[in-house]
């Protein structure tokens, strides 16, 4: 049975990331977002949420530098 966090009866993510050109990090913190609220963790999703969005600043910043 598909996990109800992973209903598209709204549109896919997928479509969605894929109209607004997101990366793999930025894909990743949408999904997360829209789903934490579904899963029944909203707290601990968005805590993990948070951590992602540290590693793709720390990630883009890194890149800045060596260019």
């Amino acid at each position: 049975m598909t996990p109800k966090h992973y209903d598209n009866k709204n549109g896919s993510l997928y479509k969605f990331a894929e109209d607004h050109n997101l990366n793999a990090w930025e894909f990743d913190i949408v999904k997360r977002i829209v789903r934490c609220r579904k899963k029944g963790q909203f707290t601990e999703d968005l805590d993990k949420t948070i951590e992602v969005i540290k590693l793709y600043k720390d990630e883009y910043n890194e890149k800045q530098n060596r260019t």
